[in-house]
């Protein structure tokens, strides 16, 4: 039977496999290069009797680690060692051989690395006898925990998942397949997640196509026969199917899965439309023989230079279709890429996107491994030369000439500002200015610093941690810093995330959190900024005053400008 284009029925009853996790025996779910994982919603699932990954192993009389990867004339370009993960690839056909691209080379070895040895990304022929199934062995790869989108934590929260997880091939009589809405061109190689004290269930299903695989980069190989000691079979075909009773139930107990089955069921007519008008262009073309259209070279060329990567204080970077009215994919920050240099204009387009205007440029990701998602249009705002980007790397590349100490917050090289760019508000005015009225008559302490969530928050000045993250307000952490010079700032409204202990030094422009958010809803992202002089000691807050906080409060409303204008 053909594959059909996701019918809403398909489309229902596989988002519910991964919405009611009681019912079901595990959730697909989806890897991607830049986001790692996340559910894969409306995915159908197939069966096929072959899948375009193989594990290589050398095929001869000697007993050798390592098998020959060769060019089409049989030249021996590297040595691939035994048990590698490698996809297909389309290219010239060799009689016996088939072309080949290195996806994951085992790090279970014992064989003495050089630098002939075969590297991800490496292209050859391998002889089809040296290509083995992947159902005769099992693969340990490390999955850290940021590579779990927050649904899919929440899911394994109680499994408690560990960074090493097992992964065989989901196959029996047939292999499975998915192709998702949005992907209908990539077919996702559905393997079985197993920890090593789960001898009975399977953690999770986990596809992968053939155009990111990262997830299989570094991986060690274990032989079917040895792995039964710690993984069991568990039947032959991934169950990802519920009946209408479950269905009810679900909606009742989360009424957001309604709200994602109507943004699915749109999802799908639109593939189908555009599935049939790509049919009656197909006709068309057949009919009045292909249409050609003139490109000027000029207008294709590319910035030669992998110099600007995107540049965003969030995790992921929309990247969209020349309309810029559909998200084609993600970009992660640091992500390198090149500007097309267009001269008749098509290559930049500008739009307003909630509530604020943008232009936008078309540029390659050109050191992607998926070829379809390689080119779009991102923000002219968020790309950045290397260099001048404040976000890479967790710190920020520091905007002055750090020092080891200053005499306090008078001295001339006093200070770097808090935040990694300008504030999007006036810190001087509404509620975000110091002494505002805050209820029960008492006033308020801070700045508030509004920008976006996870930014680095930066050391102002040398200092020490006095106090490391503690619960500050409304779920959001606090820091204390006791600078150079004496004076001492609460870096408040922060994440949980740890980047500094109690008692660390740290520099000027050095990272000491992420900037939070309040879980009442009731305001953007934000540092909240106290300062105080140092002359007193003891805990920051205080039954007595106005503030209710130590005596020695300072408004830090002129220093925060005057740094303000020295770095901005």
């Amino acid at each position: 039977m053909p594959f059909q284009l996701f019918t809403p029925w398909s489309v229902i009853l596989t988002v519910l496999t991964l919405s009611i996790a009681p019912v079901m025996s595990a959730p697909l779910i989806i890897w991607d290069n830049q986001e790692g994982m996340k559910f894969g919603y409306g995915c159908e699932i197939k069966a096929t009797d072959k899948v375009p990954f193989h594990t290589s192993q050398y095929f001869g009389n000697q007993r050798l680690a390592t098998e020959n990867l060769r060019n089409f004339n049989g030249v021996k370009q590297s040595h691939l060692i035994n048990f590698s993960i490698v996809k297909e690839r389309i290219s010239a056909t060799k009689r016996n051989h088939t072309g080949i691209e290195v996806t994951g080379v085992n790090q279970r070895t014992n064989a003495k690395n050089n630098r002939w040895f075969s590297k991800r990304g490496d292209q050859g022929y391998l002889n089809n006898n040296s290509l083995r199934p992947l159902e005769d062995f099992v693969f340990e790869v490390s999955l850290k925990e940021d590579l779990y989108d927050n649904r899919i934590k929440n899911h394994l929260r109680e499994l408690k998942p560990e960074e090493k997880v097992y992964l065989r091939v989901a196959s029996g009589e047939t292999y499975y397949q998915a192709r998702c809405p949005g992907q209908t061109d990539r077919h996702y190689t559905i393997f079985r997640a197993y920890q090593k004290h789960f001898n009975e269930e399977t953690l999770y299903y986990l596809g992968v196509s053939t155009e990111e695989t990262k997830v299989l980069a570094n991986i060690r190989t274990y032989g079917k026969v040895e792995s039964k000691s710690f993984l069991a079979e568990v039947g032959n075909e991934p169950r990802l199917a519920v009946d209408a009773e479950s269905l009810r139930q679900a909606i009742d107990a989360d009424p957001k899965i309604e709200e994602e089955l109507d943004a699915i069921e749109a999802a799908v007519q639109k593939a189908q439309e555009l599935a049939n008008e790509a049919s009656i262009e197909k006709e068309n073309t057949v009919n009045e023989g292909p249409v050609k259209e003139e490109v000027l070279v000029e207008d294709v060329v590319a910035n030669t230079t992998l110099d600007q990567v995107v540049c965003i204080g969030t995790r992921f970077l929309n990247v969209r279709n020349r309309e810029l009215d559909e998200v084609l994919f993600k970009a992660r920050n640091g992500e390198r890429i090149k500007v097309f240099q267009s001269w008749s204009g098509d290559d930049t387009q500008e739009a307003m996107i909630n509530g604020t205007n943008y232009n936008f440029k078309r540029v390659e990701f050109g050191e992607r491994e998926s070829a379809d998602q390689k080119v779009g249009f991102v923000a002219s705002a968020f790309i950045k030369n290397a260099d001048d980007c404040p976000y890479l790397n967790g710190r920020n590349s520091p905007r002055l000439n750090p020092v080891d100490t200053i005499s306090g917050l008078d001295d001339p090289n006093c200070c770097d500002f808090p935040t990694a760019a300008k504030p999007t508000h006036s810190y001087t005015s509404g509620m975000r200015k110091f002494s505002h009225n805050r209820s029960g008559g008492r006033l308020h302490a801070a700045c508030d610093l509004y920008r976006y969530k996870n930014e680095p928050i930066r050391s102002v000045a040398p200092g020490k941690v006095l106090r490391d993250l503690y619960e500050f307000y409304e779920g959001t952490f606090a820091l204390e810093v006791r600078h150079s010079g004496g004076f001492v700032v609460r870096y408040g409204e922060m994440t949980g995330k740890v980047l500094q202990r109690r008692n660390s030094i740290v520099n000027m422009g050095e990272s000491v959190g992420k900037m939070g958010k309040v879980n009442s809803g009731c305001c953007r992202p934000m540092l909240h900024f106290e300062l105080y002089s140092g002359e007193k000691s003891g805990p920051l807050k205080s039954k007595t005053g106005r503030y209710k906080r130590r005596s020695d409060l300072m408004n830090p409303t002129p220093y925060l400008l005057k740094w303000q204008e020295k770095v901005f």
